[in-house]
C-alpha cells in the first residue's frame, strides 16, 4: 500500500474509534439522565413515605396516651 492509502485510511479508523467513543459516551450520560430523573422520584416517595409514618406515630403514641390516662380518670371518678 502506498503511504497515503495507508494515512487516509489510519485517519478513517481513528475518526470512527471516536465517533463511536462519543456515540457510547451520549448513550451513557442519556442512561444516567434517566437514572437520576428515577433516583430523584424515589428520593421524594421515600421522604413523604417518612413524613406520612411521623404522623402515624404521632398519632399512634397520642392514642397510647389516651388510653394511659382513661383508667385514672374513670378511678377518679368514684
Amino acid at each position: 500500500m502506498k503511504s497515503r492509502t495507508k494515512t487516509v485510511l489510519s485517519t478513517i479508523a481513528f475518526t470512527t474509534v471516536i465517533s463511536l467513543q462519543s456515540f457510547i459516551l451520549y448513550q451513557q450520560n442519556q442512561a444516567n439522565n434517566t437514572l437520576k430523573v428515577k433516583v430523584d422520584r424515589l428520593q421524594s416517595r421515600i421522604e413523604q413515605t417518612s413524613k406520612a409514618n411521623q404522623d402515624l406515630l404521632s398519632k399512634i403514641e397520642r392514642l397510647e396516651n389516651n388510653l394511659e390516662l382513661k383508667p385514672r380518670s374513670l378511678l377518679s371518678m368514684n
